[in-house]
């Protein structure tokens, strides 16, 4: 049988889709750079400030009949060796298949101890090159603080950090409290 050759170039997006597609629904994979990602199970404040962006962005999109759709966990191919998964998305409300887009226009991510530096970091720029985003919004789970970084801003940070604050999502005309965040979490 003998030992067979393995590439060692990185994995490319679609060879990252075959594997993915044999793993488990409730493993989030990502793949930075030609590394596939396996992430760590949420907290219960991650996930429950994600319910919270994604209740309160539904609910926006339900009352102006939005020509634009929220989804949670889906991957963006930003290259044929990059699809991060932001933990929300904002996309163009269309007839997608498949696990994947390219045409997010907004970003989310709540903040985890072990994936806060490459959020900050790696996320920010790399998302940067996608044409479509207009806004990438980092939250932390640990205390009451949004920092939004906008394209028409040359990407450049602004920071909420009160409960009277609120993030606004110009491409989308929407607005959202951090009250509305942060509700049930105990930072408020």
């Amino acid at each position: 049988m003998g030992v067979p050759n393995l590439d060692c170039g990185p994995m490319r997006a679609e060879e990252f889709f075959a594997f993915t597609a044999t793993r488990p629904d409730d493993e989030k994979w990502e793949l930075i750079e030609g590394e596939p990602v396996l992430n760590g199970t949420a907290s219960r404040l991650h996930q429950k400030i994600v319910g919270n962006i994604f209740f309160a962005l539904t609910e926006l999109s339900r009352g102006k009949d939005a020509e634009w759709e929220v989804i949670p966990g889906f991957g963006v191919r930003l290259s044929e060796i990059s699809v991060p998964v932001p933990d929300l998305l904002i996309r163009p409300d269309d007839d997608l298949k498949g696990v994947e887009c390219n045409d997010m226009i907004i970003a989310f991510e709540v903040l985890s101890p072990s994936t806060a530096n490459k959020d900050l970091r790696w996320k920010r720029k790399a998302y940067a090159t996608l044409p479509s985003l207009r806004q990438y919004v980092v939250i932390a789970q640990d205390a009451l603080e949004v920092v939004s970084f906008d394209r028409a801003n040359v990407f450049a940070e602004r920071r909420f950090e009160t409960a009277e604050s609120e993030l606004d999502l110009p491409i989308i005309g929407a607005r959202i409290s951090l009250r509305d965040i942060y509700r049930g979490t105990g930072l408020l």
